[in-house]
């Protein structure tokens, strides 16, 4: 059996294993149906192919029959792993939207801002302590010029 197939194949099986308190019942019909699933998956040449005579068969309408049956009857168990997947992207969305927010309000703020920094920096040179500054930077200019 393809590589691929098999995974897809793990993949089903362990949404019902992984994710259900399954009864021996139960255990009973996944194991039955992923046998079925199992030699349908070695006539496939690919997992494409697989896929996509999955999709029409039969198999596939007793996979979804079964998984709703389970889902209904059966204690949904949520691995904590998964479980701090959830709340780690839930963090992480939390984080980008926040970060998403600060640069449009930064982005739509800053004509504003430009603005109040020229309007300070005028009234600014305008007083004594604005003098000493431009003296200072004058000075600093010609300090790093005449040590060269």
């Amino acid at each position: 059996m393809d590589s691929i197939v098999k995974q897809s194949i793990e993949g089903r099986y362990m949404a019902f294993s992984n994710s259900y308190e399954l009864t021996d019942i139960y255990k009973k019909k996944v194991d039955e149906l992923f046998k079925k699933i199992n030699e349908f998956g070695e006539t496939c040449t690919d997992a494409m192919d697989f896929e996509n005579k999955f999709q029409s068969s039969s198999l596939n309408k007793e996979y979804i029959n079964l998984f709703t049956e389970i889902s209904t009857n059966c204690k949904c168990i949520i691995p904590k792993q998964v479980e701090n997947d959830v709340k780690s992207n839930k963090e992480q969305i939390a984080d980008e939207v926040v970060s998403d927010v600060k640069y449009v309000v930064k982005d739509l703020t800053l004509p504003a801002r430009r603005k109040a920094r020229e309007e300070f920096d005028s009234k600014m040179r305008d007083t004594p302590l604005g003098k000493i500054e431009q003296a200072s930077n004058t000075f600093n200019v010609f300090k790093r010029i005449f040590k060269k």
